[in-house]
């Protein structure tokens, strides 16, 4: 009888992860589908070639962190935020990558407010202690705030229509280290790796029952997951390195050129007007 009920619980146990599988599995096969038609728009920055645009957005991200004026900053998040919505993809995934740069915005927008400055604009009383807050560090804090959020978009809204391969082979065009540049594409790959594998070891967890532990075994056993998955990624790291080695690998070989065409006229004039926003707003920041 105990068998029996044991059977009983482990058939239910497996019909649920099943299901949560095969709804996943669903989901996925959609959301894979809703992105190629989304796709398939061609949008006005999909189509514009891959070296404007990284030089377009990777000099915005720079200038923001010079903007000393918020409205400046703010109307380049703004941008970046119509360039994401020409895009036609769902809003979901840039709150997404958005969540983490927007609570360590709101960290430095705090620790501004109370450490930076000398007009006190009001206090929180703590007893017989109280936090000062002040203007400046307020307005500094919503500067920064800003800063941040809008070179996060930016750098979205660039990795959402330009490949990756596009990105890094202008970088190499403007001279930038191949060692740099190899070793971003690297990371950009081995990303995706140990989440992978993060996710393996996380799903072999939950089928052993992982998830009715105690919380301080689910802390320890997801510190172990961690832990293994880092010492997998360096492993790999070493593995690859030698492989690469092996085949001739040299950071000063020369590569055969991945754009073979010149920068369309159409395209080139749109990065011209795009150079002439930026400089405009570097003369507006240091005039007003």
């Amino acid at each position: 009888m105990g068998a029996f009920s044991a059977g009983l619980i482990a058939g239910h146990y497996w019909e649920k992860m099943f299901s949560k599988l095969k709804s996943k599995g669903k989901n996925k096969i959609m959301e894979l589908a809703s992105f190629r038609k989304m796709y398939d728009k061609n949008s006005f920055l999909h189509c514009l070639d891959g070296r404007v645009k990284t030089v377009l957005f990777l000099s915005g991200i720079i200038i923001t962190t010079f903007l000393s004026h918020w409205y400046l900053v703010t109307f380049l998040w703004v941008l970046s935020l119509f360039g994401y919505y020409t895009l036609h993809l769902p809003w979901k995934r840039l709150v997404k990558r958005l969540l983490i740069p927007f609570g360590i915005a709101w960290i430095v927008f705090i620790s501004m407010l109370f450490t930076n400055g000398s007009h006190v604009l009001t206090y929180i009383p703590f007893g017989s202690y109280h936090l000062n807050i002040y203007k400046e560090g307020l307005d500094l804090g919503i500067l920064l705030m800003l800063r941040i959020m809008a070179a996060v978009s930016l750098a979205c809204v660039l990795s959402f229509c330009t490949p990756m391969i596009e990105i890094l082979e202008t970088l190499r065009i403007f001279k930038m280290p191949s060692i740099i540049v190899d070793l971003a594409d690297m990371m950009y790959r081995y990303i995706f790796i140990i989440e992978e594998t993060g996710k393996s070891m996380r799903h072999a967890q939950l089928s052993r029952m992982g998830y009715e532990s105690s919380w301080f075994h689910q802390i320890k056993d997801t510190a172990e997951i961690a832990v293994y998955v880092i010492i997998q990624s360096l492993d790999r790291s070493i593995r690859v390195y030698n492989a690469m080695l092996s085949r001739g690998y040299n950071e000063d070989s020369i590569e055969a050129k991945f754009f073979t065409y010149p920068v369309p006229s159409k395209d080139f004039g749109l990065g011209v007007v795009g150079v002439i926003l930026l400089v405009v707003l570097i003369i507006a920041n240091v005039l007003i």
